[in-house]
């Protein structure tokens, strides 16, 4: 027997909710729009939207701004309708590594206030602390009605039930961080991986706006893949869809932190790196490194300036790793089949050498059909992606934009 994919029948109250969301997409995509428009649009009779629009304005959802200024036009203007945006308040999270960035936005992702926080060694339950009370430092400066907590992490998350399921660096394992946070600020709180949430925020309001086909891939600490497909994140059967960093490779035999032999990562990061140039001091190579670091340790800063100062053995080494990182894009590149791919991430600060490199790569290894049809383009990163996929799910799920 086929399983029906069907989980609840179209009531008049879903068909409500779901005509409302409708026309709160075309409403949010528009900065004014009259009815007569939003029955084009939506292809809802004028009596169901006026209907559904007088719900919208009673909730403080959207409101009047008066009628449509046209030119030579005779009798009534239709009255054109506006978003809200100071209808809710929402607050969007971001944890890093070394610190934490919450910020209180409008429902048009616009920033409002933004605290950042570092960490100082916090993980396990001293981290949710730290997290929470900078949550609640933020909800006492909202000045509307708070739609939602969404907040973005690095690890393995299950995103429908809000639990992470493995953030190693935090000391966090099936932490069911959304109830946590939900028992504490009585509001929904939604949790997603922190390149997922990339993608979603390149994709609603970034470089790769509207394009549904995407992958952003962040290369710094470690390697990250958020995978859009017709706009939708694709999670994987355990939420680990994208763990590119820890998939091996021939020729790389070194011992990984998760344990494994040969992953990615144990090159393609920085982490990676510094052991890849610790090697080459050891070996008495890297001159210009040894001159930067004497007797101190290999830090992410010194191969930089090593990089930028023309040691060959670095340059070589940075050169060694865009060229994985373009041979694994090749793999996922034939297997999705995405319009855009994002190169983010801290190793961007090798320049345009870096990311060439990894360009030709894909190029020179994939079929030309595919890659005249994909772009590669790389985007600084910051928190701003980040939090506007924060915001963009929690839109999603709790107002259907």
């Amino acid at each position: 027997m086929l399983k029906s994919n069907l989980d609840q029948k179209a009531t008049p109250k879903f068909l409500k909710k779901h005509n409302e969301a409708l026309l709160l997409r075309e409403i949010y995509a528009h900065e004014a729009v009259s009815r007569v428009q939003l029955a084009k649009l939506t292809k809802l009779s004028k009596p169901s939207v006026t209907e559904l629009t007088q719900g919208l304005i009673e909730k403080g959802l959207i409101f009047e701004i008066g009628p449509e200024d046209v030119p030579d036009k005779v009798g009534k203007k239709p009255t054109l309708i506006a978003l809200n945006a100071d209808a809710y308040q929402m607050i969007c999270v971001v944890i890093h590594n070394t610190t934490i960035v919450v910020s209180l936005l409008d429902l048009r992702v616009q920033v409002i206030e933004v605290e950042k926080v570092p960490l100082n060694g916090s993980t396990g339950n001293d981290l949710v602390d730290l997290l929470a009370r900078a949550i609640k430092r933020m909800v006492d400066k909202a000045t509307r009605p708070i739609l939602g907590i969404s907040l973005g992490s690095p690890g393995i998350i299950d995103t429908l039930n809000g639990v992470i399921h493995l953030t190693a660096n935090f000391g966090w394992h099936n932490l069911p961080l959304a109830q946590i946070l939900t028992d504490q600020f009585q509001v929904p709180v939604y949790i997603g991986n922190d390149t997922n949430f990339a993608a979603m925020g390149e994709y609603r309001f970034g470089i790769a706006q509207g394009v549904g086909a995407l992958l952003v891939v962040e290369v710094g600490e470690g390697i990250g893949v958020g995978i859009l497909d017709d706009g939708r994140i694709i999670h994987g059967s355990t939420y680990a869809a994208g763990e590119l960093g820890h998939t091996p490779f021939p020729f790389l035999d070194d011992v990984c932190i998760c344990g494994q032999c040969g992953c990615l990562e144990t090159l393609v990061s920085w982490w990676g790196l510094k052991r890849h140039a610790e090697v080459l001091l050891k070996q008495q190579h890297a001159v210009l490194l040894r001159q930067i670091v004497g007797d101190g340790p290999v830090t992410s800063d010194a191969i930089r300036t090593a990089f930028e100062a023309g040691d060959p053995d670095i340059i070589a080494l940075v050169d060694k790793a865009a060229n994985y990182l373009g041979r694994a894009l090749v793999i996922v590149i034939n297997l999705l089949n995405p319009y855009y791919v994002v190169l983010t991430g801290s190793l961007l600060t090798f320049g345009d050498r870096f990311i060439d490199t990894v360009r030709t790569t894909v190029h020179d290894h994939t079929l030309p059909y595919i890659t005249s049809r994909t772009q590669i383009v790389a985007e600084p990163l910051d928190d701003k992606s980040i939090m506007y996929g924060a915001g963009a799910f929690l839109l999603e799920r709790e107002l259907g934009l």
